[in-house]
């Protein structure tokens, strides 16, 4: 490329003369720059100089004349293969006369080309990342560079432009804050004044403008301090073994780029460099870990993510990913990394910027040379030089991603090795709670309200993290997490304190093992968010459930209730299994089982909703409550893993579920005695409101033909029981205030009387009935009777007039109206 070539791609107008090989040329404006994303490719690795001449003292009329358009300034800008700058070059002179630079000084063999100002601010973050070196001159009586222009300043902070000056948001608001106003003013020293209405930093935002490119870098004062390092971080690289081969320091210092040094171990003590050391993947041996455990369950080799840096590997650990990276990032790569990784399948999330992405090539490429399978995956959203760091994603949304990338690729599905599972023998399903909770699963738990789920729940999370028994059921030991949206957390002291009690064990033993936490009247508890067009989208509530239970190491969760926790469409089988899944692949990430609880529908269906809840799981439970006999049923009415149909029955005492079995004999003759005391009473009520309903009483007395006990013996509702046994429920139902002697009904003009249920409210007792008068004979006629009508006028018909006490009225009074009144006064 040459001067034409450089020529006719800008716009006609001059802005500066410069004195060339082949004579003065012309210059262009090159304020527009977009045209020159194509020229880059091609100038390189030529120097790159920029330097628009001061203008400051000349007549504005002379700048005209000259097409000199926008502010003054002198600056100048190297991009290459060395640091270039003119102090002799002194602009145009007091006449306006364009300045020269000689032959001496550019080095056009070397392929230097003059650009204007506006172009080196618009590349700058680009020719940084490609290490070239910037330089800029003051000369004499001269700004570093003039103002930049305020719609650049508007479209890099996110702003609009009013007048001379730009409104832009202040860091830590939102988009439309527009609380902070950049002024243009050539006498500051960055050409611009900056002001926050609302808290914000200037200096950072000069920043900003200085890391688009649209203010010039502080220039170094003379006598300034040695910066003053600080380590930020170290990360020690291992043989795979465990063994420490070597570590990289990151090293931070105000005004200055972040340093990386290396060190090895070496006569007891650290020193620089790496020598002959062999080079190796960061977190080798967590890697080899990984895959090794992979191997040993026959599982596919987990996806390995390959990033630049220790720290941005370190996160993706954090997050629950297998992650690795090399020393010195991007130009740190050798070929040896490779064979780590062979047979493997990474995935790589490159920088956001040019260097990075080359990166994730180079290492695609020595992925699949060794027989591995690599993607590259861009995070969205990054910003300029962004990494995953600056990734405000969670760990679902880069699986999301992921999936995405290699569904892209038509990467194989994963089969099982036939020949590596021929050499053992398969294990059987593990249990957190024996024959009903497989562990890496979900299982539901339904069952009627007041049935005792919660309670339940509660006692099995309990059981877990005592070691003990529950209901005759092994449970394994190990930590443990109820959480209700139903239950505040004083109704979970009361049930843990007296569930302790029950079970025999000291509440304070159970700190740091059971994990009770109670989200009653919170709002956001939801798991997932279910859109128009069937998406899921996971939900704060969730990841902080995985961080919960990643934090507390627990075998077991009971999440009570679906209720709360579920918001998608019940009876769609799309969101019903989106959930569940989700819910799936966190129990088996961690290997503990999760016991769902939900409610029936209205119907007394074993669940509400999509036939979807019960095709998801692999273990099903019914809880049932026989109120009559005060037993539960816990049911198994779904097992993919063990026996189908089987049941566990227990009773409700003193706050805790116990079998009969385990209950002393004396207590479970009591409770017996109690339970057919109440099922005898419950009998004589039913055949009581049967009768009273049918207007037939039955009296207490046993002289009465109707006596109670004798008829309700021959009834189908007294459940075979006799007549001494009603007799003594109705006995004790008198005791109790459960019956009374009263009215039961009317027939014709008689009341009838016998035994009802006691009725607190007096106006449920049956309605007078009405009775009409005997029809008048000459002997006994028919009482007088005064009409009352309101269309007469002057005195009732039957009735006497009213009289005054003198007999009549005295109507010779003018004020006769006021005389009536005050008589009828």
């Amino acid at each position: 490329m040459g001067w034409a070539d450089l020529e006719t791609s800008l716009d006609p107008q001059p802005l500066f003369r410069v004195e060339g090989p082949d004579g003065e040329r012309s210059w262009s404006e090159i304020e527009r720059v977009v045209r020159f994303r194509r020229l880059m490719r091609d100038l390189a690795p030529a120097v790159l100089v920029c330097a628009i001449p001061n203008a400051g003292r000349r007549n504005p009329r002379q700048a005209r004349r000259e097409g000199i358009q926008g502010g003054a300034f002198d600056y100048l800008v190297a991009w290459g293969i060395r640091q270039i700058a003119f102090p002799e070059f002194k602009g145009y002179d007091a006449r306006g006369r364009a300045g020269t630079l000689s032959d001496a000084q550019i080095d056009w063999g070397n392929r230097m080309y003059l650009l204007g100002h506006h172009v080196g601010c618009f590349f700058r973050p680009r020719l940084r990342s490609a290490g070239c070196a910037i330089v800029a001159h003051r000369s004499e009586g001269a700004s570093m560079a003039s103002a930049p222009d305020l719609r650049s300043i508007a479209a890099a902070l996110g702003g609009e432009v009013s007048g001379n000056r730009v409104l832009v948001p202040t860091d830590g608001h939102s988009k439309r804050d527009r609380g902070t106003v950049i002024t243009l003013n050539p006498d500051a020293p960055d050409g611009v004044l900056v002001h926050s209405f609302n808290g914000g930093d200037a200096l950072a935002v000069k920043d900003e403008l200085r890391r688009h490119g649209l203010l010039p870098e502080r220039p170094e004062r003379q006598g300034m301090p040695k910066p003053q390092w600080r380590e930020t971080g170290c990360y020690e690289y291992d043989d795979g073994v465990g063994n420490t081969v070597y570590r990289t320091k990151r090293l931070e210092a105000t005004g200055h780029n972040k340093r990386f040094v290396a060190e090895r171990f070496e006569a007891g003590r650290w020193v620089n460099g790496l020598g002959a050391l062999p080079r190796v993947l960061y977190r080798l041996t967590d890697l080899q870990n990984a895959v090794a455990i992979a191997k040993d369950k026959a599982n596919e080799p987990p996806l390995v993510y390959f990033v630049e840096g220790e720290r941005k590997a370190d996160k993706l650990i954090s997050m629950g990913f297998v992650a690795t990276a090399i020393a010195f990032g991007a130009n740190g790569w050798q070929r040896e990394y490779a064979d780590a990784l062979a047979g493997l399948s990474v995935v790589v999330l490159p920088d956001n910027d040019d260097p990075g992405r080359k990166f994730a090539e180079t290492v695609k490429a020595a992925v699949e040379d060794v027989g591995g399978t690599a993607c590259i995956v861009d995070l969205p959203g990054l910003p300029a030089k962004g990494d995953i760091m600056d990734w405000n994603g969670t760990a679902d949304d880069l699986r999301t991603l992921t999936d995405k990338a290699l569904s892209g690729s038509l990467m194989p599905l994963p089969m099982l090795d036939l020949a590596a599972l021929a050499s053992r023998r398969a294990e059987p399903v593990r249990y957190v709670i024996e024959r009903i909770a497989p562990e890496g699963e979900v299982t539901l738990l339904y069952g009627p309200g007041s049935a005792g789920k919660s309670l339940l729940g509660q006692q099995f999370a309990t059981c877990a993290a005592a070691a003990i028994p529950c209901l005759g059921l092994s449970v394994a030991s190990g930590p443990a997490i109820y959480l209700t949206c139903e239950d505040d957390e004083n109704q979970l002291h009361w049930r843990q304190q007296h569930l302790c009690e029950a079970l025999g064990i000291e509440m304070s033993a159970l700190s740091g093992k059971l994990f009770l936490s109670s989200l009653r009247g919170e709002l956001g508890n939801e798991l997932a968010n279910f859109s128009g067009d069937g998406q899921m989208s996971l939900t704060p509530a969730y990841h902080r459930l995985v961080a919960t239970l990643h934090a507390t190491g627990a075998r077991l969760i009971i999440l009570d209730n679906v209720a709360h926790l579920f918001t998608g469409n019940e009876n769609d089988r799309g969101d019903v299994t989106r959930f569940v899944n989700v819910l799936n692949r966190l129990a088996m990430e961690t290997g503990a089982a999760i016991i769902l609880v939900g409610h029936p529908n209205k119907a007394g269906d074993e669940w509400s909703g999509s036939t979807a809840w019960n095709n998801a799981v692999r273990s099903r439970l019914w809880l049932e409550h026989d109120e009559e006999a005060d037993v539960r049923t816990l049911s198994l009415p779904k097992a993919n893993y063990s026996q189908k149909g089987d049941v566990v029955r227990f009773r409700w005492l003193d706050w805790a579920f116990v079998r009969d079995e385990d209950i002393p004999q004396d207590r479970r003759e009591a409770i017996d005695d109690v339970i057919r005391a109440n099922a005898q009473n419950a009998a004589f009520l039913a055949c009581l409101d049967i009768r009273n309903a049918q207007e037939r009483p039955v009296s207490e007395s046993p002289a009465s033909r109707t006596y109670a006990p004798k008829e309700f013996a021959a009834m189908d509702e007294a459940k075979g029981f006799k007549k001494p046994q009603l007799e003594a429920a109705m006995d004790r139902l008198f005791r109790n205030g459960e019956i009374e002697v009263g009215l039961v009904c009317r027939t014709g003009r008689k009341d009838r009387f016998g035994v009802r249920r006691v009725c607190a409210d007096l106006r449920a007792d049956p309605a007078p009935t009405p009775c009409a008068d005997p029809a008048p004979t000459p002997r006994r006629p028919a009482p007088p009777h005064t009409p009352y009508t309101t269309y007469r006028e002057g005195e009732a018909l039957g009735a006497a007039s009213p009289s005054s006490p003198d007999g009549e009225l005295d109507w010779s009074d003018s004020n006769s109206g006021a005389a009536w009144h005050d008589y009828a006064r």
